[in-house]
């Protein structure tokens, strides 16, 4: 028997609605003093900010507030958000939006632990980075699962890269009601986001069996209630089906992590400042029907997860054609633009196949991801989804 790779946890997880009351009691008992809530313009906005803030002054934690992320959060931002905890005299990270404020409160920890540039702990091939400072994190988007898991995604605008750090958190809290506010927009891609996360995770070549549980929860999920929860932004039951399936999809990819779509939307997001989810979304039909004579029994767990009508004894290349036509149908049902209609061009898609190559998750895909591939890929990407 071979053995799988380690299955992880960083952090626990309290889930729930209304669960935000928390906060407060939890970083009491974190002995906090004061938080640094890392957030943007638009969750603040939304009044999401203002629910952490108000847990947390009820149980008489200061709090003082950074809103400087935006998508695709830099080093530069990062080191924005530590040096005003450090100048507040914070001693918790509290990070509360989507993703890119998730990972922004990640690596603001790292400059409080190591003040100076934080580009100096992110590489092309991620370190873990062990923080002191106590890190909640709270999602307002049903998609990175970032809340989760111990990757920082940092933008690094010089090497026209997005990189990655492994940072230690202590505390995830997941409250569906916090999503309600959430776009149309912004639900199909943080959802089908999530969808790319457990569907990678499982077909990767460092899949686990624990990781497997989640990744299949999840699929079926979203699956059942994504276009719910587009079509009915205050849909309670979806919602929280949703925000749960999101947090199983980020323990799914914890360990396993992703590979070559989400190098795709790496590079679209490098070069078209494309949102991430949008990336993975638009990427991962024709990475699944590209995988799945690699792993055929993987991509007929996915059909079944999905309730996709098929026998389940097609060859492997017709199945991952019926996966992959059933996630177009999803992106099309909930008005997705196809990256034509963004504005891009096929011949600026197929000249981003040097980025996807040399993505260090391509590493983690089950088939050898040449620059050949690469190409095929961005095209088939391109031209199934118009």
């Amino acid at each position: 028997m071979s053995y799988r790779p380690l299955f992880s946890t960083p952090a626990p997880i309290i889930f729930g609605n209304g669960s935000i009351a928390e906060l407060g009691p939890q970083a009491k008992a974190l002995c906090a003093k004061k938080a640094l809530l890392v957030t943007d313009k638009g969750v603040e906005e939304a009044g999401q900010a203002q629910k952490a803030a108000d847990s947390l002054k009820a149980s008489g934690i200061e709090f003082a507030i950074f809103n400087g992320v935006h998508p695709d959060p830099t080093d530069k931002v990062a080191d924005q958000a530590g040096e005003a905890a450090t100048s507040e005299g914070c001693d918790l990270i509290v990070g509360v939006g989507g993703g890119s404020c998730l990972d922004a409160a990640k690596a603001a920890a790292i400059y409080i632990h190591d003040p100076g540039p934080t580009a100096r702990h992110i590489h092309a091939h991620p370190i873990t980075v062990d923080t002191k400072t106590p890190i909640i994190l709270v999602p307002t988007t049903a998609g990175t699962g970032s809340e989760c898991t111990r990757v920082s995604i940092i933008s690094r605008p010089e090497h026209n890269a997005k990189w990655s750090v492994f940072v230690t958190t202590t505390l995830a809290i997941v409250d569906p009601e916090l999503t309600y506010t959430l776009p149309k927009t912004e639900t199909v891609n943080t959802g089908l986001d999530a969808f790319a996360h457990a569907a990678e995770a499982m077909t990767g070549n460092a899949w686990n069996y624990h990781s497997d549980l989640f990744a299949e929860g999840a699929i079926r999920k979203i699956a059942k209630h994504l276009f719910t929860a587009w079509s009915e932004p205050k849909n309670a039951e979806a919602r929280t089906e949703l925000a749960l399936a999101a947090n199983w999809a980020g323990l799914a990819f914890n360990n396993p992590l992703t590979h070559v779509g989400h190098s795709v939307a790496d590079a679209l997001s490098c070069h078209f400042h494309t949102p991430h989810g949008f990336g993975c979304a638009i990427a991962l039909p024709e990475t699944l029907a590209l995988i799945a004579p690699a792993v055929p029994e993987r991509i007929k767990r996915i059909a079944r997860a999905m309730e996709l009508k098929n026998t389940g004894n097609e060859p492997p290349e017709k199945l991952g054609r019926i996966v992959a036509d059933a996630i177009l149908a999803m992106m099309r049902n909930m008005e997705m633009p196809s990256l034509k209609a963004l504005g891009h061009s096929r011949e600026q898609v197929l000249e981003l196949w040097p980025d996807v190559a040399s993505n260090h998750l391509a590493g983690y895909s089950p088939i050898k991801v040449t620059d050949d591939v690469a190409r095929q890929l961005l095209s088939n990407v391109y031209d199934s989804y118009q």
